[in-house]
């Protein structure tokens, strides 16, 4: 069933709402921040959220749109997503120059700057900041923004540095998460593996294949790719986290290992020879994971 109502992050009025038998929760997707779900716990949770932090949930869940991913907002989801700090005023920029190249139907296209979806891919709060990012490009020389300063064309010196950062994986800002997408491991995500990383100042992201439109290792392999580091979690001992760490691997991209406790003995051989971080509650995962990763990587750009 789907009606229009209100959207639950953002309050565009226009929000598609639907909602599913049997689903405690519903699923809406708004012009602005895309597609999500929402528990019947987060409802309750998101409506007091301030809106400095319901930036945070559109950019969020406009992310994971373009990996191809309806995210679902848990209540310890949506916690973690408002402790983290917004992206710095350079990468929201980057972010806007990236929008207005993907987005194009051909070469030099130009940008209009009140799309509302550019409002999430920015973490802007309304246009006015969307137009200080734009004329922060435009100083830079990497577009140019017209006179009535609602739209902008690419420079070719945008293009240059697009195709740069697309091209650097290492500085990215994102880790990725091999693991196990069974039910029991959803509170390890939620509050170990995702909050380790964004504490560290990172962007967690994770692939499985229920909500991917296209070949599922595809996705892996290119979000691999644009990642900083992998964490490979071998609990439940799935024979797709021992190839995305081997992936990893080969791109020389550092790999941070773990395991659950109980389970460390079942550890294929070539793998004991590393430093896996050995759990039994999310909250000790998050921390350990977070001090491995400053150590190995360093403090990420999102950190406070």
């Amino acid at each position: 069933m789907a009606d229009e109502d209100p959207c639950e992050i953002c309050g565009a009025a226009d929000a598609l709402l639907r909602t599913e038998p049997g689903y405690d929760g519903i699923q809406q997707r708004c012009t602005r921040c895309g597609e999500f779900k929402l528990t019947g716990t987060a409802l309750a949770v998101i409506r007091r959220v301030p809106l400095s932090d319901r930036i945070k949930l559109s950019g969020y869940v406009h992310d994971l749109n373009d990996l191809n991913e309806t995210p679902e907002l848990t209540s310890n989801r949506i916690s973690s997503i408002c402790a983290a700090p917004l992206p710095s005023i350079m990468e929201r920029a980057d972010r806007l120059l990236d929008f207005a190249i993907s987005s194009q139907y051909k070469l030099g296209a130009r940008l209009t700057l009140d799309d509302p979806e550019i409002l999430a891919a920015t973490y802007s709060e309304d246009l006015n900041e969307v137009k200080f990012l734009a004329g922060f490009l435009d100083s830079e020389g990497l577009v140019r923004l017209l006179p009535q300063r609602e739209k902008l064309d690419v420079e070719p010196k945008g293009y240059i540095r697009h195709d740069e950062q697309r091209a650097r994986p290492s500085a990215s800002a994102q880790g990725f998460v091999a693991m196990w997408f069974d039910q029991t491991m959803q509170s390890a995500y939620d509050e170990g593996f995702e909050r380790g990383i964004r504490e560290a100042g990172y962007v967690p992201r994770r692939v499985d294949d229920v909500e991917h439109v296209g070949k599922i290792d595809d996705e892996i392999i290119a979000q691999i790719k644009q990642s900083r580091f992998v964490v490979a979690d071998f609990t439940g001992q799935r024979g797709g986290v021992y190839f995305e760490a081997g992936f990893a691997l080969g791109l020389n991209l550092p790999v941070i290992w773990s395991c659950k406790k109980d389970e460390i003995g079942n550890l294929h051989f070539d793998i004991r020879q590393f430093n896996c971080i050995s759990w039994e509650q999310p909250p000790e995962l998050a921390e350990k994971l977070q001090v491995r990763i400053e150590a190995i990587i360093g403090i990420g750009p999102n950190r406070r």
